[in-house]
């Protein structure tokens, strides 16, 4: 510990690999862990009798409460209380593990999950206010493109160890459990590292009076470069989730075996364009990268839709790899950049709300489509979708007026 603590002192202070920057990507994985290991709840919940809407309604219900909280909360979450925020999120999350073990009525699912979605958002808010608060601005593009990383790897990881490591041994249920006692761990560290984050940054914890000032954060958040972002932001999630909340059962209607690997390949793809490309989304034009991604996505839709031979489903998983890798780091990057700097923070926190929003209605009106009209339905709403995604951001173009208008 004292070598790493002499080590990290001696790095330059522009350098993305901070004690705290390593840190926040490992509690952020293990966050989302707890959140992609319900690949299988769509499935799961049919078993206990649940299907279409109400299925879709309790995938969606941990964003929903999630959703709210970022909206209403979020603002409240500073680095000088983050490290007690994470703690109680942590505690949260054990909870509703074992809430999973007795719940099997609809109501008492609902709680969990509904419980689950504040766990999630005390952790995941908390890391993010941090992050924003130690992230050099002249390498925001790599921060989030690394940081991203810690966010897809439980996607590529969870729906194989789900399918065939810990299923064949665990119930669903069982495995909900044993996801969320691995974040206990962490909880040993977070005295130390509230010391350090305390220390490190006592400036970022007092309050800007523009910060607490509702009327401002509001008109922030109006802004067409704030808002045309948040939108974008929420159409790539929609069909994120969907895809990946409900592709198991297009898989087994399909024929097609060991569906989890097609996210290990998605997110594969999408993890070394990330870790390969922080200078590409840099040096290129933000605005160009996400419209291209999201023309790639949709791209992917309909190839998906088009091409029902199982043979091809893991090539295409490519395509949504290539796509969606593309499309994440440069919006971030974008918000940092046009948010005032006593709005970053809350801003960050306001993508992290268009995250859950997109997760909610994702799986959601995802579910409604399918019981009404199949998957090949729902293939062609998120093609449509990311296509409009893709001309609405082309076209508002929220690079530019950079720097003017942050006010």
């Amino acid at each position: 510990m004292v070598r790493a603590q002499t080590i990290a002192t001696m790095m330059p202070k522009n350098t993305l690999y901070s004690q705290e920057f390593i840190w926040l990507c490992s509690v952020t994985f293990l966050a989302v862990c707890n959140v992609a290991v319900f690949y299988n709840l769509h499935l799961y919940l049919a078993g206990l009798g649940f299907h279409g809407r109400r299925a879709g309604f309790l995938i969606g219900l941990y964003s929903l409460s999630a959703m709210l909280l970022y909206l209403l909360a979020s603002k409240s979450i500073r680095p000088a209380n983050a490290v007690g925020c994470m703690a109680a999120g942590i505690f949260v999350v054990l909870a509703c593990g074992f809430g999973y073990l007795a719940a099997d009525q609809y109501w008492t699912l609902a709680l969990v999950r509904l419980v689950n979605g504040i766990g999630i958002f005390l952790v995941m808010a908390a890391c993010m206010v941090v992050l924003v608060a130690t992230i050099p601005p002249e390498r925001t593009g790599s921060a989030f493109s690394l940081y991203s990383v810690a966010l897809l790897s439980p996607y590529a990881l969870m729906p194989t160890m789900t399918e065939q490591i810990l299923a064949p041994v665990m119930a669903p249920n069982q495995i909900y459990l044993a996801t969320a006692c691995c974040l206990v761990p962490i909880l040993a560290a977070l005295p130390r590292i509230g010391r350090h984050i305390g220390a490190h940054h006592r400036d970022a914890a007092l309050p800007n009076r523009q910060d607490v000032e509702a009327g401002g954060r509001h008109r922030n958040l109006l802004r067409k470069p704030v808002l045309s972002i948040l939108v974008a932001n929420t159409l790539y999630f929609i069909v994120f989730s969907g895809l990946f909340f409900l592709f198991k059962g297009l898989a087994v209607e399909r024929g097609v075996s060991h569906p989890g690997r097609f996210f290990s390949i998605q997110m594969g793809i999408m993890i070394a364009i990330r870790l390969m490309g922080g200078r590409l989304f840099d040096r290129y034009s933000k605005v160009g990268l996400v419209t291209v991604a999201m023309l790639i996505t949709a791209a992917g839709f309909l190839l998906l839709w088009g091409i029902t031979d199982p043979v091809w489903t893991f090539a295409l998983a490519v395509v949504f790899g290539i796509g969606m890798g593309l499309c994440v780091p440069p919006l971030n990057s974008l918000m940092y950049l046009v948010s005032a700097p006593h709005h970053r923070g809350y801003n960050a926190n306001m993508m992290m709300l268009s995250i859950h929003l997109g997760t909610f209605a994702g799986p959601f009106l995802g579910a409604w489509i399918i019981g009404n009209s199949g998957y090949d339905r729902f293939l062609l709403m998120g093609a449509v979708v990311t296509l409009g995604g893709a001309l609405f951001f082309a076209l508002v173009n929220p690079a530019r007026n950079l720097i003017a208008d942050q006010g």
